[in-house]
């Protein structure tokens, strides 16, 4: 039986489930989870949100997995939306420019994660999930949208001259959430403005491993960053 590590304590089901390679997506994990597939310690488990401890094993289909830490390289490092708009982003960390990602707070809210901390270490990921590099938070920050700079735009490495830029973009990006954020939070008053809390992460590529892919056309998309996918397979 082969493990897979966490970077923290706990971890949610829907989340160790692509984690451990046992499902593409975290939105994947509804389908074997609802027709009764995924066990976890030989008991059937259909919450996406279920609670992992180091030690629980979890079984889906035919593949056993068992939860374990090495407090490193757990977490999983992903950056927008799989296909060329991911490409690009690995691209920009593996030629060193782009150092900083941006996620709204509300997505480790609903997501049951913890902000992320400097010294933090996850895997970043391409779009078919392969291991491309090693990178460690440097610093963190948490502030307001109409608080962003210039110097995190810069940071973002997307082509992004001064903030502005910056949240035009991600504006229309996180746009999209709007509804559903609302509804996981049960407050239709939430809006997207300047007073939303975003959580900014600095970090370093400590090693880089695999094939970089190609940059794609384009700057000014932003990164949606492995806090997304946590926030669209929790319950």
């Amino acid at each position: 039986m082969r493990t897979a590590d966490i970077a923290d304590g706990e971890i949610r089901l829907g989340q160790f489930l692509k984690l451990a390679g046992l499902v593409a997506s975290g939105s994947d994990a509804k389908q074997p989870l609802a027709a009764g597939l995924v066990t976890v310690n030989d008991e059937v488990e259909t919450r996406r949100g279920r609670r992992l401890r180091p030690g629980d094993v979890v079984v889906c289909g035919s593949e056993a997995v068992q939860v374990a830490t090495t407090g490193q390289t757990g977490a999983l490092f992903e950056l927008g939306d799989p296909g060329p708009m991911r490409d690009r982003l690995v691209a920009s960390v593996l030629r060193g420019e782009k150092t900083a990602t941006t996620s709204l707070e509300v997505f480790y809210t609903i997501g049951g994660m913890r902000l992320p901390r400097p010294g933090d270490r996850s895997t970043l990921v391409g779009s078919a999930g392969q291991a491309l590099g090693l990178v460690e938070v440097t610093d963190t920050a948490m502030l307001r949208v109409g608080d962003v700079g210039d110097d995190v735009a810069r940071a973002e490495g997307e082509g992004f001259r001064d903030a502005a830029a910056w949240r035009r973009a991600h504006e229309l990006y996180w746009s999209g959430f709007v509804g559903e954020i609302r509804s996981r939070l049960g407050d239709e008053s939430w809006v997207l403005d300047d007073d939303t809390p975003v959580v900014v992460e600095w970090f370093r590529l400590v090693d880089a491993g695999g094939d970089a892919p190609g940059p794609g056309p384009g700057p000014g998309i932003p990164a949606s960053s492995s806090r997304l996918d946590a926030f669209s397979s929790a319950q």
